[in-house]
Parts: C-alpha cells; sequence; structure tokens
C-alpha cells in the first residue's frame, strides 16, 4: 500500500470517525425525548437516562388532553402560511426585478437589504408593538404576520436573486422579440422555471415562523391565539413540572414541521427534474 493510499485511507477514517459523533450528538437528544416520553414522572425523576420499565403512553394522552395543542397548532399554521406566502410572493417579485432589470441603484438596495438582516428581532419590538397597537393589529394572527414575513423577506430577496442572477438573458430577451409583456414573460417564463428557489424559500421561512417565539409571545396576549411554541410553556409548572408529558407536547409539535419538510422535498425534487427537462 503506498503511502498516498494510507495517508488517504487515515483521512478518510478520521472524517468518517468525526461525522459519526456528530450524527450521533444531534440524533441522541431525540432519541432520549422519545423513550423518556413513555416513563412515568417519577421514574423519570429517580433516573434521568435510564430506559423505561414499560411503555406508558399516559404522558402523550395528558400532553393532548391537558393541554390545547390542537388550537395552538391551528393557529401556528395560520401564522406560517400567511407569512410565508406574503414573503415567498414579495421576494420573488423583487429578486427578479433585481436580477433581470439590475437598476443603477442595485448597490445601495443590497446594503440595505444586507443592513435589515443584520438588525436583530428584539431591537424592534418595542417600536412595533406601538405601531401595532395604533393600528389595532395587536394581539391578532395578522399583527404577528406582517412583522415576521417583513423580517424574513430581505434573506428570501437575496435566495430569489440568485437563482434568476442564473438565468440567461437570452431567454427573456427572445420573449420580448416576439411581442411578449414584461408581465407575461414573469409568469408564463420566470415563474415555472423558479419552483425550486421558491420551494426554499417557502421551506426556510415555514421552519423558522413555526419554531418562532420571540415574536408570538410579545404581539398576543390573548391565551386561544397562542401559537404552539407558546403554548408549550403551559406544561412548565410553578413548583413541579410533569416532564414526561412535557417532552411528549414538544414531541407532538416538533412532528408537524417534520411532516411539512417531507411533503416539501418532494415538490422540490419534482420541480428540479420538471426544470431539467425543460432546460
Amino acid at each position: 500500500m503506498t503511502t498516498a493510499v494510507r495517508r488517504w485511507s487515515l483521512t478518510h477514517s478520521i472524517v468518517l470517525v468525526v461525522l459519526t459523533l456528530h450524527v450521533l450528538l444531534v440524533i441522541f437528544p431525540f432519541i432520549w425525548m422519545i423513550y423518556s416520553t413513555f416513563k412515568t414522572n417519577k421514574e423519570f425523576m429517580r433516573s434521568v437516562w435510564s430506559l423505561p420499565t414499560n411503555l406508558n403512553f399516559d404522558a402523550y394522552i395528558g400532553a393532548w388532553s391537558g393541554g390545547a395543542l390542537g388550537g395552538y397548532a391551528v393557529n401556528s399554521l395560520i401564522i406560517m402560511v400567511g407569512a410565508t406566502l406574503i414573503t415567498v410572493f414579495a421576494s420573488t417579485l423583487a429578486g427578479y426585478a433585481l436580477a433581470i432589470y439590475r437598476p443603477r441603484w442595485m448597490p445601495v438596495l443590497e446594503l440595505s437589504l444586507t443592513a435589515a438582516m443584520a438588525i436583530p428581532a428584539y431591537v424592534a419590538l418595542v417600536p412595533l408593538v406601538v405601531m401595532l397597537r395604533g393600528v389595532g393589529l395587536l394581539d391578532t394572527h395578522l399583527g404577528v404576520i406582517l412583522p415576521t414575513a417583513a423580517f424574513n423577506i430581505p434573506v428570501s430577496i437575496f435566495i430569489m436573486q440568485a437563482f434568476f442572477s442564473t438565468l440567461p438573458r437570452e431567454l427573456f430577451d427572445a420573449s420580448r422579440v416576439d411581442g411578449a409583456s414584461e408581465w407575461r414573460i414573469f409568469y408564463k417564463i420566470a415563474l415555472p422555471i423558479a419552483r425550486p428557489a421558491m420551494f426554499t424559500a417557502g421551506i426556510v421561512n415555514m421552519i423558522w415562523v413555526w419554531n418562532d417565539f420571540l415574536f408570538p409571545m410579545v404581539f398576543i396576549n390573548n391565551p386561544s391565539r397562542k401559537t404552539l411554541p407558546v403554548g408549550l410553556t403551559d406544561f412548565v409548572g410553578e413548583h413541579i413540572t410533569n416532564y414526561p408529558v412535557m417532552l411528549a407536547a414538544i414531541l407532538i409539535a416538533a412532528v408537524a414541521p417534520l411532516v411539512l419538510f417531507i411533503f416539501f422535498e418532494r415538490q422540490i425534487t419534482a420541480a428540479l427534474v420538471g426544470g431539467a427537462v425543460k432546460e
């Protein structure tokens, strides 16, 4: 065995070991959370790391019946869908315009978008509360949707702009020569090709909005309008907490984004294959 082959084998083994350790560190908390939900609270407090002696489903029953997870999930779904649609729609239009037309003030706009991405959300909480109260949107779903979309649009614009920049200009120039309007070019040519990037931006926004805790906690006071991450705080007691029930509630809340990710992953794959065939 040559020195180069040995060096490659050693490097390959080190990389494999590091990746395996990383996967184990990432997966173990979820495995621990899953098997801990089958314990009683007394058994959990006796030994946090041990396996359950019996498969006890009381934690799941208590998490679903003892809280309002269904209503919280509906609220999260409304906010997630609303904020994602607004973000993807606005960022697709802006990304297309910035990539295709390249206005003279483009550097200024890019700098503004970058600065907007650098502003922490908590810095704007007080002004946003004042503004939302002034227009009557505080403690409403729309009052969470609009600020969430506003903070997510800059990142999504860069995603869409980067995609549209890869498209050949000749494709659009030929359509203009044929007499197609700018809106028709965008709707009939650019939009179908941009489906993979739109789904990518949509998935990023959906996962972020679904897991967002800050905006719903600050902008919503009515318990019936709580989102799922905020509603999970109901399972933390002032003096004592039933940890298996709380972990079961967290696991139930984590199922939805996983299912959504799997669903949209298939859509992205189909869109990518379709775009490759068209090209």
